[in-house]
């Protein structure tokens, strides 16, 4: 569905127009030609799932449950089968309650698709004088997001801690952000980074101060020296802002 809406508010002096337009849009998967209930496709880190019923692709992965904050907390928690934990680790839900953390306890975490867009504009003319302001964005999106963005000292971009990533799990900060500093290839990395889980998922949610223009119309005697009908000289800039 699409919905647009336009008012004009004309004045002697002053003469405003605005405009306000949202659209949204689902999908589904109805079925396979081949037969099969769902498709996983795994890149990485991230799971991929196409399964009858739910949006043409989802992401899939583990669900956090906090931090394992002690050595007898970690003795009586569910854990990842083969993975060393230590305290600061992050801690997965245990989805079936069998006290192991396997492919029965991954969830559906969302999916790419937009939803909500939007648009709005406002024009306004004062005699000579013009202005145009356009916002647009999206109201709704889960994204996936992998690398230096989220891993500290990430292989391969120069060891980079990011001023963000500093709320990170310490036992006087039992709840961070994230979890404890490891190096690359230490057992804590591969259960906090190397697991596929909501830690990668985004809110992409945002609005853009997409375009804003000032214009002033030359009088037409101007204009007419210079051998035109009219001129107009404008200044205009490109996203300007983003709120996400």
């Amino acid at each position: 569905w699409e919905t647009n809406i336009t008012y004009r508010l004309p004045g002697k002096t002053f003469s405003h127009s605005f405009n306000f337009n949202i659209a949204d849009n689902r999908n589904e998967l109805l079925n396979y030609t081949f037969g099969a209930e769902e498709q996983v496709l795994r890149k990485e880190e991230f799971e991929f799932v196409r399964r009858v019923g739910l949006p043409i692709t989802v992401y899939q992965g583990y669900r956090r449950d906090g931090y394992y904050q002690t050595l007898s907390d970690i003795d009586k928690s569910p854990k990842p089968a083969n993975v060393t934990v230590v305290p600061g680790d992050i801690r997965f839900k245990d989805k079936n309650s069998d006290g192991l953390i396997d492919d029965q306890d991954k969830y559906i975490l969302g999916n790419p698709f937009p939803r909500y867009t939007f648009g709005f504009t406002y024009n306004v003319t004062f005699k000579a004088f013009d202005a145009q302001i356009f916002i647009q964005g999206v109201g709704r999106r889960e994204l996936m997001i992998r690398g230096e963005l989220v891993e500290p000292f990430h292989v391969g971009y120069s060891g980079t801690l990011y001023e963000h990533q500093t709320d990170y799990w310490t036992p006087t900060n039992p709840n961070a952000k994230w979890p404890r500093l490891a190096e690359a290839g230490s057992p804590s990395i591969n259960n906090n980074y190397r697991i596929g889980s909501d830690i990668y998922l985004f809110d992409a949610a945002y609005a853009r101060l997409k375009n804003v223009q000032i214009g002033y119309n030359l009088p037409a005697g101007i204009a007419q020296k210079a051998w035109m009908k009219g001129a107009r000289i404008y200044l205009t800039g490109q996203n300007l802002a983003t709120l996400t």
